[in-house]
């Protein structure tokens, strides 16, 4: 057996990309949810093998696949007892003031 040596990056490409792949494949319509991603997206994830999953990752390199939310230093800093509803907040509402909308 060969011995890869990834990045963090790369580990974290793969075990997020496997995770996406694999929830979509049990359950397409609960992984869009999940996930936050289309069903168009979703479907050609699903359909991946494992040696697409590993040539994805090792070409993609450096650059991660899944980034942070926009409004992690918001998530980070809020008490405990608000994340549940401060994470459910669409995206476009965090963070951005009228002028950006």
């Amino acid at each position: 057996m060969t011995s890869v040596n990834w990045s963090e990056v790369q580990t974290l490409n793969f075990t997020a990309i496997a995770l996406v792949r694999d929830a979509a494949r049990e359950d397409l319509a609960a992984a869009c949810c999940r996930f936050g991603l289309s069903k168009e997206l979703l479907e050609r994830i699903s359909m991946l093998t494992h040696t697409d999953v590993l040539s994805l990752v090792a070409h993609v390199g450096e650059e991660p696949l899944f980034v942070p939310r926009g409004d992690l230093t918001n998530l980070l800093s809020a008490h405990p007892t608000v994340l549940p509803v401060l994470a459910t907040l669409p995206m476009r509402h965090v963070g951005h003031t009228a002028a950006a909308n």
